[in-house]
């Protein structure tokens, strides 16, 4: 490896390296159809999140040099674009009905530009976060916590658009809201 790389994995938090190795295992499984079954979809993000959780605690009791306000903007647009962009590649993800009552899904290639914007952005937000100094906490301890909500996020979506496929595909109507209390 060159000398560059090699300096960026020294330098690189575990934390992020694992994420990146995560994301990416993720990104290669899903190129390809797979069932969408919502324990699946959710299971997966949601130990992510709390194996991120649980590596995030050491990171807690670290200073903000740049005070509080700093690390609560960070984590602020942090969550937001987490969310915003989980949504956004939710939406990129081909659905298509399979044998019987199944729904599959995989990552199209929207999807994993979308990914990768993903990732550059947290990047740059981190970057932003330590020079306005924002605890390490939001800026390189909590990425597995953040990726098992992106993922979360995301999953949740395709699983709400499998689901209406499927009834769909059953011929059975869209499931109407349920009447607001009050509402005459």
């Amino acid at each position: 490896m060159g000398t560059t790389l090699d300096a960026t994995l020294d330098s690189m938090p575990p934390q992020v390296l694992v994420g990146l190795v995560t994301l990416a295992v993720v990104v290669l499984l899903r190129l390809r159809a797979r069932p969408a079954r919502t324990r699946r979809l959710v299971t997966g993000p949601v130990v992510v999140m709390v194996v991120g959780a649980f590596l995030l605690v050491p990171w807690l009791g670290l200073p903000s040099p740049g005070g509080g306000g700093a690390t609560v903007a960070v984590a602020a647009a942090d969550l937001v674009l987490t969310v915003g962009l989980g949504v956004a590649r939710a939406v990129t993800v081909q659905l298509s009905p399979g044998a019987g009552d199944v729904v599959r899904y995989r990552y199209t290639a929207a999807t994993v530009v979308l990914w990768a914007v993903s990732v550059a952005l947290r990047f740059e937000l981190a970057d932003a976060g330590a020079r306005l100094g924002a605890s390490p906490a939001v800026t390189e301890g909590s990425v597995l916590l953040t990726l098992g909500l992106a993922l979360l996020t995301q999953n949740l979506v395709v699983a709400r658009n499998a689901a209406r496929l499927r009834r769909a595909a059953a011929g059975a109507a869209p499931r109407e809201r349920a009447p607001r209390l009050g509402a005459a």
